[in-house]
């Protein structure tokens, strides 16, 4: 696919995306006959900007960085931390889920684009929703409006960028109809970064939390199927995949986790929590099957902890159920640990510490994992950690 520059959305796509009830009313009206292919058009084709002068920090290797950065909205202790971490600031490939392009909530920046200029990257953003509210919470009431409502997935780079795609992923949850209203479609985007005499495709996706874990499987099965490229090439996929073990967005499906956590020693139910490949997500089936790996490219840990009283889940549960789980949560500080975020390569081996140097710098590869961050209360950088994996260039 040819790269396609920045363009911006019609200023009269938000204003009447947001006028209708029901998905069916607005695929049904006069609007969307005039102006529905060039929006969904808009929102299917991946967007760069290139930053002249752009150049990778590490030549011997690859580090690459994943970071579900919560929209956004604390924009400036994020771009501190990839700039200043002693492990970020040598990321020559960053892929970014949540990422706020004129949201009132974020400043109405474009979070991934002025996040590479400041890192000296190209760009390569996937809108993947009109956001057709302010948010959710503190953000309905905050001041000012939306100007474009989007938000999607990102990748950055130090390396040129040849080409770029959007794979569009299956419907498991709508949200035009729900209080977070939004028009759009999950996606994953692509990338296929030149690498001295070779090419790497780096992938980010973020995949639906309102569902359950085969609903994962399919939507990871469906870009295992509309992979890019040759087969025989490197790719690197990283991101969000919401691998929580549980099911959610109903009241059967929230009873049944209440169920497990209840039943469950704590212990047990932790172990879960942090290896949800080892049977409970069978979207790493898929993986392996499509060539993909996660072992070398993970580290142990938590990467994201969800406050139970927190989930909107609970709203559903009868007050004395309810009052029980948070009593039994108890044993678990009142959070849950969860491993959300993950790196995968295929025809790619991940390094393990002091494997390779790099010759100019002499930085050494690292153990993948996690970087510390504030990522619980008010004053959270974002609500998941950034991970990252070191991979072979030879």
């Amino acid at each position: 696919m040819t790269l396609t520059p920045e363009v911006d959305a019609h200023p009269l796509w938000i204003e009447n995306l947001r006028r209708y009830e029901t998905l069916g009313e607005l695929r049904r009206s006069p609007f969307f006959a005039e102006w529905g292919e060039r929006i969904e058009r808009f929102l299917a084709i991946p967007q760069v900007v290139r930053l002249p002068g752009a150049a990778p920090r590490l030549r011997s290797f690859v580090r690459a960085a994943s970071w579900n950065v919560e929209k956004g909205r604390r924009f400036e202790d994020i771009a501190r931390l990839l700039e200043a971490d002693p492990v970020l600031k040598w990321a020559d490939v960053i892929l970014l889920n949540e990422a706020d392009r004129g949201m009132n909530r974020s400043g109405n920046r474009h979070v991934a684009r002025d996040l590479a200029r400041r890192l000296g990257m190209h760009m390569v953003f996937a809108p993947a929703h009109f956001e057709l509210t302010k948010g959710v919470d503190e953000e309905l009431t905050l001041q000012g409006e939306n100007r474009e409502g989007l938000q999607g997935n990102a990748i950055l780079s130090r390396y040129p960028i040849e080409e770029a795609r959007t794979i569009v992923l299956p419907v498991s949850f709508e949200p035009y109809e729900f209080h977070e209203k939004r028009f759009g479609r999950r996606n994953c985007l692509w990338a296929r970064l030149r690498l001295g005499e070779g090419a790497l495709w780096a992938g980010t996706t973020h995949l639906e939390l309102r569902n359950t874990p085969a609903c994962r499987a399919a939507a990871m099965r469906c870009i295992l199927e509309r992979l890019p490229g040759a087969g025989e090439e490197a790719y690197v996929l990283g991101g969000d995949l919401n691998t929580n073990t549980f099911g959610r967005g109903t009241a059967w499906r929230t009873l049944k986790a209440a169920s497990r956590l209840l039943l469950l020693p704590p212990s047990r139910v932790e172990r879960q929590l942090l290896h949800p490949e080892s049977g409970r997500e069978p979207l790493f089936a898929a993986l392996r099957r499509g060539g993909f790996e996660w072992e070398g490219f993970n580290g142990a840990g938590e990467t994201a902890r969800a406050p139970i009283g927190s989930l909107e889940e609970t709203r559903v549960l009868p007050r004395p159920l309810r009052r029980r789980i948070l009593g039994r949560l108890d044993a678990y500080g009142g959070c849950l640990g969860l491993k959300l975020d993950w790196l995968l390569g295929r025809n790619i081996r991940g390094l393990r510490a002091g494997q390779a140097r790099d010759r100019a710098t002499g930085v050494e590869s690292a153990d993948p994992g996690c970087r510390a961050a504030v990522h619980t209360g008010p004053d959270r950088l974002s609500d998941h950690l950034p991970i990252y994996a070191d991979l072979d260039l030879s």
